[in-house]
């Protein structure tokens, strides 16, 4: 009996020194997400942003994306949004947002809903007038980008607790070390806007979670009133080195 109590245990013991590696996440974070920045590959993603205002939560938009790397970071996105419009409020300053695609190559944007202007009778897309990540949209989403390594550095020297990462990071921190963050706000003036930030890495220590949020005063005019209210986006990231093979769309469904 004592024979195989002690066999079991030797076991037992082996199985957990085996799996401790894998489960393990890689010390850098930043050297294991260089590694999959491989041409023709990415990493798909999901996002869900709310409104947080007067202790009521209101979610109106949804987007599903998959980013393209190239050798030294982001070559190109798909992003697919769903948005949900609401009466009153801070939504009565985003009449001219609406659900839609957006595909950014090549140093451009494409979008089923472009910021300014309509898609004309049929064509399916037409070009942003700059390019931006995703389109209009893109700048109530999320503009922290932690699938490029200057960005996912910065977000490391928040406070550590097990693989989650807690912090804040200003505007002008963001513009300095982020591409995305660029291209989803390029109109802000609004350097001083704080963003606070969870952040919680997978076991292969990639980014599998992020969670951010700021004042939804640095989407209005300045006088607008919006209280308390902040904007919370939820992402999570899944299918490190997958394949990925982003496009422009076809020439002749393009407007202009």
């Amino acid at each position: 009996m004592k024979r195989t109590i002690a066999g079991a245990l030797v076991a037992a013991m082996a199985m957990l020194v085996a799996a401790t590696p894998a489960e393990a996440a890689p010390a850098d974070p930043v050297r294991a997400l260089k590694a999959k920045l491989v041409a023709g590959k990415g990493v798909k993603f999901t996002d869900v942003t709310s409104l947080l205002q007067d202790s009521e939560k209101v979610t109106f938009l949804k987007r599903t994306g998959t980013l393209q790397f190239g050798r030294s970071g982001i070559a190109a996105s798909d992003i697919t949004a769903d948005y949900t419009r609401y009466q009153g409020g801070i939504f009565d300053h985003m009449y001219t947002l609406k659900s839609g695609r957006t595909i950014m190559v090549g140093g451009r944007s494409y979008s089923t809903n472009p910021m300014f202007g309509e898609v004309p009778d049929g064509k399916k897309w037409a070009k942003d007038v700059i390019c931006m990540t995703g389109g209009w949209l893109g700048t109530f989403s999320q503009v922290v980008n932690p699938a490029e390594p200057a960005t996912l550095k910065a977000l490391l020297k928040g406070k550590k607790q097990g693989r989650t990462y807690s912090g804040k990071i200003t505007y002008s921190a963001l513009a300095k070390v982020s591409p995305w963050f660029r291209l989803s706000v390029p109109f802000s003036s609004k350097e001083k806007t704080v963003v606070t930030y969870q952040l919680t890495l997978g076991p292969d220590g990639l980014p599998s979670r992020l969670v951010t949020s700021h004042p939804a005063a640095s989407h209005v005019a300045e006088g607008v009133e919006v209280g308390d209210g902040r904007f919370s986006t939820e992402t999570r990231y899944r299918g490190w080195g997958s394949r990925a093979g982003i496009s422009a769309p076809p020439k002749n469904q393009i407007a202009g």
